[in-house]
């Protein structure tokens, strides 16, 4: 599989200090927005207007995402591997690793065609009259703006992260 499109899965975090959004950029995912190839294989009920593939491989420091093109580990900022935990692993860590790792949480979670350069996002930072968070702004501003719904993996066969998202 060879993948091309690159995208920004968001991770929500809430604290004391307030609510804040991890980006994480993944170049070579799997972006189908066709709604009727998803109707097709998930059936009529579904809701979803986008699937998302992401790969990953095992290491030593756990499930890494690579780019599905190069089948290279994708980097954070600090230039460390970016290591997938499950939601309730990843909401436990400290402030300071939220960086170096991702998850996929269908709670509040959400992914978008693109590649966001700003760094972490303070959500009280999009909070006005016309808008609810950085979340609403995203949706209101730009296409291909997907909440997350549905997590499917990590799949061992070939390894890789199903996402949906509506």
């Amino acid at each position: 599989m060879f993948y091309s499109a690159t995208v920004t899965v968001f991770n929500f975090y809430e604290s004391s200090a307030g609510a804040m959004w991890y980006p994480h950029v993944i170049h070579g995912a799997d972006l189908i927005t066709d709604k009727g190839a998803i109707l097709k294989k998930y059936g009529p009920d579904s809701t979803d207007s986008a699937e998302l593939h992401i790969t990953y491989t095992d290491t030593e420091q756990g499930r890494v995402i690579v780019d599905g093109l190069t089948y290279e580990p994708i980097l954070n900022a600090a230039g460390n591997p970016l290591i997938w935990l499950p939601p309730k692993e990843w909401a436990k860590q400290v402030n300071d690793l939220y960086d170096d790792t991702l998850t996929f949480d269908t709670t509040d979670d959400f992914f978008w065609l693109g590649e966001w350069d700003g760094g972490v996002v303070n959500d009280a930072a999009f909070t006005d009259r016309r808008t609810e968070g950085f979340y609403a702004y995203m949706v209101q501003n730009y296409d291909y703006v997907y909440r997350i719904t549905t997590v499917g993996g990590p799949y061992t066969v070939i390894p890789h992260f199903e996402i949906l998202g509506a």
